[in-house]
């Protein structure tokens, strides 16, 4: 996948990587964070120690590290009083002591929603699957790739599935259905209607032969959702937003020991005076309260 990753568009790769290694998430952390700022100040260029100040509320260690992670991404520049630039492994000559502002690559700065959009939708991609560090499983990329279909990343996912197919040969029909579907979607507006419609038949088709649960996914009423709108098309109608839904995983006894557990954990939060504050938690809170300030800034009248 790392070649794929180095042929894509940079901020594509790295949402791949980090679907790749999700011990990496804190790449779109940072992200987000520059978001944010954008969305405060209304300007695209923010105040690097603004920027970590946001960043290091989550990941303490990261005051130390920002230098490596910024080298990595290579997508911002850093500027200094004197206009002198910084970018990509050039940043590790920053002076701290000095006073710097930061910016995205220029050809983001064009549409900050469709920004602001992709980067939010990444971090819920990202926060719904979990493999740190170990091996990517066939279960983990059917799961992100209908998760990304859900989220409407339709370039992004056409990429992930056509690695996903090389790598998980028996999963590849799923992919190859999956490639077909976004193809449908990301192209409507310019391509011909029939084009559309076939993409959509060959999605079905290859769809059938899985059965109707896959992988924990609900694939009979997704295909019935499908066929549907193969008839709405055919009747020279618009196309509509069509959602993977899963199936509840085990049986009665395997329900019965989860919740048992689940009891059990809040007994012992009770018990501990409440929820513990950990790195995951204030994960969330950082990508609710950043997601809750983008929808105000997006509605705001300001915006107009």
């Amino acid at each position: 996948m790392l070649d794929y990753i180095k042929e894509t568009d940079r901020l594509q790769s790295i949402f791949l990587e980090v679907l790749e290694d999700t011990s990496k998430k804190e790449l779109l952390l940072y992200l987000l964070c520059y978001v944010q700022l954008v969305r405060k100040e209304g300007n695209i260029t923010v105040g690097l120690d603004q920027f970590l100040r946001c960043a290091s509320k989550n990941f303490i260690t990261n005051r130390n590290s920002w230098k490596d992670v910024l080298a990595e991404m290579n997508i911002f520049t850093i500027t200094d009083l004197y206009g002198n630039a910084y970018t990509g492994k050039d940043i590790y000559r920053i002076d701290e002591r000095e006073f710097y502002f930061m910016r995205i690559d220029q050809k983001y700065c064009r549409n900050v929603n469709l920004l602001s959009s992709k980067a939010i939708k990444y971090w819920g991609v990202v926060n719904k699957i979990s493999h740190y560090g170990r091996s990517v499983t066939p279960y983990d990329a059917v799961y992100a790739s209908a998760i990304m279909f859900n989220e409407e990343l339709y370039e992004e996912l056409e990429g992930y599935c056509e690695f996903q197919k090389e790598r998980f040969r028996r999963e590849s029909a799923f992919f190859e259905a999956l490639i077909s579907l976004s193809l449908a979607y990301r192209h409507y507006s310019r391509q011909k209607h029939e084009q559309v419609i076939s993409y959509i038949s060959d999605g079905i088709k290859k769809l059938t032969p899985l059965g109707d649960v896959y992988y924990n996914i609900n694939l009979g009423k997704f295909r019935s959702h499908l066929s549907k709108l193969l008839k709405r098309l055919q009747k020279g109608k618009t196309i509509e937003s069509v959602k993977i839904e899963f199936v509840s995983r085990g049986d009665g006894k395997e329900s019965f020991w989860k919740r048992f557990l689940s009891q059990v954990r809040g007994l012992l939060k009770r018990l501990k005076g409440g929820k513990r504050w950990t790195l995951t938690s204030s994960e969330m809170v950082c990508y609710y309260s950043i997601e809750a300030c983008l929808k105000r800034q997006i509605n705001s009248p300001k915006e107009s």
